[in-house]
């Protein structure tokens, strides 16, 4: 399994991200500069073990991103060690 950084590193590019712990929350930003526009989500701990729920959020959440503007490409994440940041 990929770890969330990996994930997150084969949206590059056009995505960059930033993602951050706050304390049992995950806070995930997708950011495309060539828009320039962003999607936000802080990320539950139990949404962050859940792996199908985790992926299930990521795509939503460049769905957003999509709406906003962005030529980001919709598809499917590799499943996720959430442990692993």
């Amino acid at each position: 399994m990929a770890s969330i950084k990996d994930v997150l590193a084969g949206l590059d590019p056009p995505l960059k991200h930033q993602c951050e712990r706050r304390g049992e929350f995950l806070h995930l930003t997708l950011i495309d500069p060539s828009v320039p526009t962003s999607a936000e989500r802080s990320i539950a701990k139990h949404e962050q073990d859940d792996k199908v729920a985790f992926q299930v959020l990521v795509l939503y959440l460049v769905n957003e991103i999509r709406r906003k503007g962005s030529l980001a490409p919709l598809e499917v994440m590799p499943t996720v060690e959430t442990d692993q940041m």
